[in-house]
Parts: structure tokens; sequence; C-alpha cells
């Protein structure tokens, strides 16, 4: 070897060593903990923040040092081997990308930690752990918040369904002392009314997410309710289709309240001369976010040929004025039976 290329070795290995003590010195300064291991688990260096986070002196943890002396919720035989996987490349390091890890400290604290890892160069594993024990402190008074600020959502919803059905029960002790037919059809709507939105308040309370209402549930539970109240010896029989939809609690309580009355209406004129027949309540998603409510009979019909020139009673007046509510588009037919279809966007 000349002196040229004797010298060239020379300078590549000061400036290695020059390298490395810079870059050791690096990740001493960095304030987070930094593990190096090899492809057997052993750990070959450790920073000197492990002292500050954990308070191990970081000549403590080399070796199986770290695997023996700090306690997590994974155990050590758990532990290493999945190291060992991720160096030898057995494991994708996307496995362990920003994964938490609660590490017990020296004096018994418990540290919440989110490491990442990588494999440098020379084949060693990094891993490096950010300390997010006051973030996940922070995370768990939000979701106990959270979860008191449910708790007390559902108790109102579940008072004002009870206060709704103190009022229908209340209506239902009117029922016995009124003669008056067309009195008792009055109050038996405003029951029905009353049921529906106590119906909305019902499912919120059961329900795991309180910003949406299945709509399945709720339009069951609803057309039993309207059966039991006009239950007359007819065999009229309520079909219904599964949407699989859910909607808040405006848009679920205006829905129900229109198709009460519809329903209403059909067990009201729709089967005068018959004791037979069917009403069919489908709700179809005919587009993102936009619905077409389908309620429609197979009784008298009527002449008139649409739902606006036929608002001849009180509860279309309230399905007209319901349905502008929601910004819906009403259309009525006339053809063995009546069909309402009413567009709308949730």
């Amino acid at each position: 070897m000349n002196v040229q290329n004797s010298s060239q070795v020379f300078k590549n290995k000061y400036y290695q060593k020059e390298f490395t003590q810079l870059m050791y010195a690096t990740l001493d300064d960095i304030n987070a903990i930094i593990l190096v291991s090899d492809q057997e688990g052993k750990i070959v260096f450790a920073n000197k923040a492990i002292k500050e986070i954990l308070g191990y002196n970081p000549e403590e943890l080399l070796g199986d040092g770290w695997w023996t002396l700090t306690k997590s919720n994974l155990a050590a035989i758990e532990r290493k081997p999945s190291t060992i996987s991720l160096a030898k490349g057995e494991l994708s390091i996307n496995e362990r990308h920003l994964f938490e890890n609660a590490i017990v400290a020296k004096d018994g604290r418990v540290v919440w930690t989110q490491w990442t890892n990588t494999i440098n160069a020379d084949g060693y594993l990094v891993g490096i752990a950010q300390d997010i024990t006051i973030k996940k402190s922070l995370e768990t008074e939000l979701i106990r918040k959270s979860n008191e600020n449910e708790l007390l959502l559902r108790e109102i919803h579940h008072r004002v369904k009870n206060n709704l059905q103190i009022i229908s029960s209340m209506l239902n002790l009117q029922f016995n002392s009124i003669d008056d037919p067309n009195v008792l059809e009055a109050l038996t709507k405003s029951k029905n009314r009353i049921n529906s939105m106590a119906l909305v308040h019902s499912e919120i309370y059961i329900t795991k997410n309180l910003a949406s209402i299945d709509f399945d549930e709720y339009l069951l539970g609803l057309v039993r309710a309207i059966e039991d109240s006009y239950y007359t010896g007819n065999k009229i029989k309520l079909v219904l289709n599964k949407s699989g939809a859910t909607f808040g609690i405006d848009l679920t309580i205006n829905l129900g309240l229109i198709i009460n009355e519809l329903i209403t209406n059909s067990y009201k004129h729709a089967f005068t001369e018959t004791k037979d027949g069917i009403i069919d309540v489908q709700l179809i998603a005919i587009g993102e976010n936009k619905y077409q409510l389908i309620v429609q009979d197979n009784g008298l019909g009527t002449d008139n040929n649409s739902l606006s020139n036929n608002k001849n009673s009180i509860g279309l007046e309230i399905v007209y004025a319901l349905i502008d509510q929601i910004n819906g588009t009403p259309e009525m037919e006339s053809l063995n039976g009546l069909k309402y279809t009413i567009t709308f966007n949730a």
C-alpha cells in the first residue's frame, strides 16, 4: 500500500470515528428514549435521556438490561421477540409505527411512550420513544368528561321520553270520559304524535351513538304503536322495508311525524269499504345523502292529484309543514290507492 492510500485509509477511519462520536453525542442530546438493538435483541446503545425519563442509567439497560429491568403492559417474553423480528426484517417496521406502550419507571411511575423504529445502514434496529404521559393523561380526562356528558345527555333524553309518556298517559285517562268520536279521534292523533317523538328519545337513550338513530328500529316501534292505536279488527297489514339508514334526532322526529300522519290517514280513509288492506312504508337511498320516503296503501285513493291540493285536514297540513322543515319535495299518486313520495336530503 503506498503512502497516499495509507493516508486515505487513516482519514476514512478518523472521519468515521469522528462521525460516530458526533452521532452518539447527538443521540444523547435528544429528549426522547433511544435504544439500538442488534439482531439478537441485545441493546448496544441507550441514550442519556433514559435517565431523566425512566430513572435508569443507560449502562444498566445494555445487553438484556432493558428486558430484565423495565416492566410494561407487554411482558418481556413478548417484547424481545418482537424486537428481534423487527431487526431481522421478519416483522414490518410499519407494524410498530407510532406504537404506544406503558413502561414502569425505576421509581414506580407509569410512563406512556410512543415508538417509531428504523433499521440503520449497519442492520441495527433503532427505536425512538417520545414520552406521551401528559398527552395520555389529557386523553383520559377528555374521555372521562365525554363519558360523563354522554351519561348526562342520555339521562336528559330518558327524562324527556318519560315526560312525553306521562302526557300520553294523561290523554289516555281522558278517553273514558269523552263520548264525542271527533274529540276521541283528535286525542288519539295527539297521543300518537307524542308517542312518535317519545320513541326518538327512547332510541337515543339505548343507542351507542347519540349522534344518530337507527331508523329501521325506530320505524318498527312507531308502526307497532300506530297499529295498537287503530286496531279495529280489520286485516290491515303494515309492510316495512329495511333501509339501514341512520339520521339525527331532528330529521328522525320530522320523518316520524310525517309517517304517523300518513299511516293514520290511510287507516281512517283508505279502507272504509273493505276490511283488508296493505300499507307499505319504504325508505330508499337514491343518491349520496339523498332519500325517498314512500308511504302507500291499496285503498280507495282520491280524485286529487297533488299533495298540496289534498291538504283538507289538519293531519295533511302538518305533513306539508314538516316536509317544508326538512326541505323535502312531495309527490302524490292515486292509482290503486294512495302513494306519497317525499324526496329529501339527510
